[in-house]
């Protein structure tokens, strides 16, 4: 595990790398646009990029803080589901590594 600097909150604190997939970036990509472009909400679609940044620092610094997939299957694999707002992160954490992988973000319905 890495010594980085992260938000005031987790400083001095040793996080987890955090892996952000192609899937997962291109989710966010989608809900930024949809937030800002559809709904005309430029500064929603911002906030909410920070509320998805100060969840990455979370995960980081506290890996489990989340808890396991409601999802049956996923949670046999390891994934956990951070919600954001109206969306929820699935990510896994890999000890052996120190590291987080961000794999998707799914609308919360």
């Amino acid at each position: 595990m890495t010594q980085v600097k992260v938000c005031a909150a987790y400083e001095n604190v040793t996080v987890y790398k955090l892996t952000v997939t192609e899937l997962a970036d291109a989710d966010l990509d989608e809900i930024v646009r949809y937030i800002a472009v559809e709904l005309t909400a430029p500064a929603a679609a911002t906030a909410f990029l920070d509320k998805i940044e100060e969840m990455y620092d979370m995960i980081r610094a506290n890996p489990r803080i989340c808890e396991l997939s409601l999802d049956s299957r996923l949670r046999a694999e390891g994934f956990r589901r951070a919600v954001v707002k109206n969306y929820i992160m699935l990510y896994k954490v890999f000890d052996e590594r120190g590291e987080v992988v961000v794999c998707c973000i799914l609308t919360r319905k």
